[in-house]
């Protein structure tokens, strides 16, 4: 790495000629670190690299006048190297914190929903402050190249303070553990990323794996951080739970190469940022990321085209701000300048963080209730959302009838789902009924007297219409345009409605009067609703009926010519006859003609 600044003629001689011995070279110091001893004695760790290998980095420890101490005397001594960072264990109360749930109301849905029926309901969604993940997979990720020792180090001494935070015990959290370093592979890295631990709860198992971290290797300036992050989101071996939130806490020192070309890596294609972004957001992988002061200026964010020269096949194409990038399109974080005396602690500020805060969160309709839901919304959801404070969301739900009846009624279960991150995090069920199909008897009504026009026999009618005022039956120029519908003469209707089975039929009238008292009201593009207008349950083996007389109350009119539209609608098949008599005005000393007919049913809500 470079020297930041510093130079050889600064360190002291005896400090210089160890190093250059060491390196074979003139030393490039990377930075320094001192420690006080008990007994007051200050102590200086010097670290180095020479300009050929930027990532072989060498250690010596010096007293304050410059005279080299081996190290292993004063560690041996203390029982603790006094420059990596010591940390106690915290100490956990017998019982952890109670975790809040996430919250959804209302509870239950259930609705009646015949074809066409639309209804809306509102549910609000809330969030506690602590968050929304009950489950979370956080791997640690960390660059272990020759210039990361002093954060290696520094880590690993305070493993069990980052495993062990309190801030995590209201949750269920696993730890993944790897770290990566650079091709070309076997040489001059032995490996460009090791996966070492599946996500698990066993917080020993982790810091095992924590421990054998050894900062060694790298060759050029960038490392192979990409094909790190790729990694571990397309291959399934490293073991994410399946409904648990997925983190990387990825921690390092310099930028990554880009591309990583097909031949370093064997993979069918180059591995690039926008790859390895790709398939982190598809993963639902949330990025947080550590730059340290060990390495080059902007550490992760640095032009990784900067002291490239390990890939001589792949051209060099990647540009600064890596790390800056990545987190955002993850919902993640980036903290910059963190040395190795405050890493352990901003791991763990990081990892509760990114455990209590949620990206997303949104609404999921499932199973076979999903098909009546027309629209959430927002429908993108809400987020990011911190994790230190309470959250009410609403969302809007319209429900729409798009199943048709049946002979029975149709009931369908399914949920809605809050969904954080992918992860579900609070459901509520979902019933709807589709009741069964009722029975429609459609029976067309004529009632009462259209005179004939004055001095214009039947048959003329039709043709009186210009000396008229305009009416109101859709514009038409005439105050009573009866002859328009029916002839001159008298008439009634009949509807016999008989219940021939074994149980009692539920029967509701509507009626969508089209002429009332020989005005028309319905003619197009005029449009009457039909109006319930009575209901009665008819026992088995008795009958009823409607008439001229009921419809004309229905309508509340008088007895001039009343012409619309009967629907009978009962929930069992009846047995329903229509009966229709008119008599001519013209000959009103003949017989009146009287007609019947069966009428069908048709099935529909």
């Amino acid at each position: 790495m470079p020297d930041n600044d510093r130079t050889s003629a600064r360190l002291p001689a005896a400090v210089l000629a160890h190093l250059t011995e060491v390196l074979g070279a003139k030393p490039q110091t990377t930075g320094k670190t001192e420690a006080v001893l008990p007994g007051g004695e200050r102590l200086v760790a010097y670290h180095a690299v020479s300009a050929e290998k930027p990532n072989a980095v060498v250690a010596v420890v010096a007293a304050a006048d410059g005279t080299i101490t081996p190290r292993a005397d004063f560690t041996a001594a203390l029982g603790h190297d006094p420059f990596i960072p010591h940390f106690d264990p915290p100490v956990l109360g017998t019982v952890p914190p109670r975790r809040r749930p996430v919250t959804i109301n209302p509870r239950r849905t259930d609705w009646r929903l015949d074809q066409c029926d639309r209804r809306s309901e509102k549910i609000t969604v809330t969030i506690p402050p602590t968050g929304t993940a009950p489950k979370a997979d956080v791997y640690l990720l960390a660059d272990t190249t020759g210039s990361m020792a002093p954060v290696i180090d520094a880590v690993k001494a305070g493993a069990d303070a980052i495993l062990s935070d309190p801030a995590l015990a209201a949750f269920d959290v696993a730890w993944g553990v790897g770290n990566y370093r650079d091709f070309t592979v076997p040489a001059p890295n032995s490996y460009a990323f090791q996966h070492q631990l599946a996500p698990t709860t066993s917080t020993a198992a982790a810091s095992g794996a924590i421990s054998t971290w050894n900062a060694d290797e790298g060759g050029d300036t960038p490392e192979g951080q990409l094909y790190a992050l790729q990694e571990l989101a397309t291959n399934t071996s490293i073991g994410w739970r399946t409904d648990s939130k997925r983190i990387i806490v990825w921690f390092g020192d310099a930028p990554g190469h880009d591309p990583i070309c097909t031949d370093l890596t064997g993979l069918p294609a180059a591995i690039t940022e926008a790859t390895a972004t790709a398939a982190l957001t598809g993963a639902n992988i949330t990025v947080v990321a550590v730059s340290t002061t060990t390495g080059v200026a902007d550490a992760l964010d640095g032009d990784p085209n900067s002291g490239s020269f390990d890939y001589p096949t792949c051209a060099a194409n990647g540009t600064a701000g890596q790390a800056t990038r990545i987190t955002a399109a993850t919902s993640g974080e980036h903290r910059t300048g963190v040395d190795p005396g405050s890493i352990v602690s901003t791991l763990s500020d990081l990892i509760a963080d990114a455990v209590q805060s949620t990206g997303n969160v949104h609404l999921v309709a499932t199973g076979d209730t999903a098909q009546f839901v027309e629209s959430i919304t927002p429908a993108a959801g809400y987020g990011p959302l911190a994790g230190d404070e309470t959250h009410t969301l609403t969302f809007e739900v319209v429900w729409v009838g798009t199943k048709a009846c049946a002979e029975r009624d149709q009931e369908l279960t399914g949920t809605i789902d809050v969904v954080a991150d992918d992860v579900v995090v609070a459901s509520k069920p979902v019933r709807v009924v589709v009741p069964k199909c009722r029975y429609h008897y459609v029976v067309e009504v004529v009632c009462g007297e259209r005179p004939p026009l004055r001095g214009r026999d039947d048959h003329d009618d039709h043709d009186d219409r210009g000396d008229h005022p305009e009416g109101p039956g859709g514009g038409h120029p005439t105050k009573d345009d009866g002859p328009c519908a029916v002839v001159p003469g008298r008439y009634a209707t009949a509807v016999l409605i008989s219940n021939p089975s074994t149980c009692t039929a539920v029967i509701e009238k509507r009626f969508a009067p089209l002429v009332v008292d020989g005005k028309t009201i319905g003619r197009e593009p005029d449009i009457q609703p039909a109006k319930p207008f009575a209901k009665l349950e008819l026992p088995a083996n008795h009958a009823t009926m409607d008439d001229c007389c009921a419809l004309h109350e229905a309508v509340d009119h008088g007895p001039g010519l009343l012409l619309g539209v009967l629907d009978i609608v009962s929930d069992r098949p009846l047995e329903v006859r229509a009966v229709h008599t008119a008599h001519g005005a013209q000959t009103q000393t003949g017989a009146p003609s009287i007609t019947t007919r069966a009428v069908d049913p048709r099935r529909a809500p």
